[in-house]
């Protein structure tokens, strides 16, 4: 465990005795932000491929099978950290958007038969579960794996998610979180720290909420501005102003003082395609962002979960 937050890292040791590695997968999803059944073109944020952009990966048209996205995933681990342990982690876009039997199909194209794999970790949007797909993720528990559903939040201010276009409220994703971890499956939420017109006390409400919530596990994304996206146009025009890396270290340390010291802290600053980022530049040094975040701990002397009451 890291001497300032509980990190992923540390909690995967702890879990399974060894280091776990991700493997990340693109099953050929969309989003229902982009093909026009809640909105078109994304969020004012996400870049063509969405998250699947920050894995350095420009839009192609080709999409690599997942036999071979999963072998080139485990080979690159195991060269460079000796991993032997895995998580199938479903990425790019939206990963519940489909009827359910196509999401059978693809979540076991990976998993049946693979012992490597010791946890399943589907990334999606809160407006696109229902019960019987929740029960789906949770049926992969009683095979022995551990689950996860990461649910896209960004903000706890409905306002906010209206003006960057996410299609869906703080209700939705509340409901969801409930439905997710009354099933046994475990609940890890993204915040975006830094949006127009946020600050440090909604970077505060939004941990709150989490917190109130007990999900297990948080990634803190800073804000980029992507090439080709809506921000990237209100960058342009002046109505929108990166963070300084102070000031986003600042809050990060606000979120964190909120958060739930049993939460999982996946995540602390976004991973950013260098051909895609305008601003800020400071993103593409992770170890300058993170010193910088221990920093402002120190400074105050703070740790994760030392303003969170109850």
């Amino acid at each position: 465990m890291d001497r300032y937050y509980k990190s992923f890292a540390s909690y995967l040791r702890e879990r399974f005795g060894e280091k776990v590695f991700r493997v990340s997968l693109d099953a050929g999803f969309t989003c229902p932000n982009r093909d026009g059944t809640v909105g078109s073109g994304g969020c004012a944020f996400c870049a063509g491929e969405g998250s699947w952009s920050t894995q350095g990966r420009l839009p192609s048209k080709t999409r690599v099978p997942l036999a071979e996205q999963v072998r080139e995933g485990k080979e690159r681990a195991r060269r460079r950290y000796g991993a032997s342990k895995y998580i199938a982690y479903f990425q790019a876009f939206s990963n519940t958007y489909a009827p359910i039997e196509r999401l059978r199909e693809t979540y076991d194209s990976v998993l049946a038969g693979d012992d490597d794999f010791v946890a399943l970790a589907v990334g999606t949007r809160p407006d696109c579960v229902d019960e019987k797909k929740l029960a789906l993720l949770a049926s992969y528990g009683k095979r022995g794996l551990e689950v996860w559903v990461e649910y896209g939040l960004q903000s706890a201010r409905d306002s906010t998610l209206a003006a960057v276009g996410r299609g869906h409220t703080v209700s939705d994703f509340s409901r969801a979180v409930r439905a997710t971890r009354s099933l046994g499956v475990k609940v890890s939420a993204h915040v975006i720290l830094g949006l127009p017109g946020e600050g440090s006390s909604e970077a505060r409400e939004t941990a709150e909420l989490l917190a109130d919530l007990s999900v297990e596990g948080v990634k803190i994304h800073n804000l980029n501005i992507l090439r080709g996206t809506r921000m990237a146009e209100w960058y342009a025009e002046g109505k929108v102003k990166p963070l300084g890396l102070r000031e986003y270290a600042a809050l990060v340390v606000d979120f964190l003082e909120r958060t739930r010291p049993d939460t999982v802290v996946e995540r602390l600053a976004a991973d950013t395609d260098p051909r895609l980022l305008l601003e800020p530049r400071w993103a593409l040094c992770k170890d300058a962002v993170l010193d910088a975040i221990r920093k402002e701990f120190r400074a105050r002397e703070s740790f994760q979960g030392k303003l969170r009451s109850g």
